[in-house]
């Protein structure tokens, strides 16, 4: 029953938002490494992107973190989207060495749910993991990610995205070359 749910939310971008896309990640050229990440995360950062990637959760609890989850709180915020509610988990928390050690709102009751974590980019899964895992101690379930950009090179069914970049690159070219 859960798997039929994937899909029921997410929803592929309308075509405008699909060209946006597209138009950013060609437009910040061929930066690699962090300077290419920390300009897409600035760029993808856009009012109408993030508001279709929330469509189709109204009848979610919506999680997030960092500067990505105080965008989408701003948002929810001023009613621009709706959904069962939305907690907002600490940013940095691999980077630091943190872990989740905060959210917002404070008083959110993190118990017994389940939940679609929605962030601007995905690579290895790390934080979304970290937040699972503290999701857990709550007997709570983080069942779907959905983000604007994924550069994973695996693919999980429970990771949608609006452009993931293994479908526009030669995975099994990058393999062999990284292992020379």
């Amino acid at each position: 029953m859960r798997y039929l749910k994937l899909f029921e939310n997410f929803q592929a971008p309308i075509e405008s938002i699909r060209s946006k896309i597209s138009n950013i990640i060609a437009n910040i050229g061929h930066r690699k490494g962090r300077p290419f990440f920390d300009a897409l995360d600035d760029a993808i950062k856009d009012d109408e992107i993030v508001l279709e990637l929330v469509k189709g959760y109204e009848n979610d609890w919506i999680s997030s973190s960092g500067g990505f989850g105080d965008m989408l709180y701003k948002l929810y915020q001023d009613k621009k989207f709706t959904c069962k509610g939305l907690v907002i988990f600490n940013g940095k928390m691999l980077t630091n060495g943190l872990g989740v050690n905060s959210w917002y709102p404070v008083d959110f009751d993190l118990d017994n749910k389940e939940f679609v974590y929605l962030d601007d980019s995905y690579f290895s899964g790390s934080t979304a993991n970290k937040i699972a895992s503290f999701l857990k101690e709550h007997n709570s379930n983080l069942y779907e990610i959905a983000v604007i950009y994924d550069g994973s090179e695996v693919r999980l069914n429970n990771v949608h995205s609006f452009y993931r970049y293994w479908d526009h690159r030669d995975l099994e070219e990058y393999k062999k070359k990284k292992a020379e």
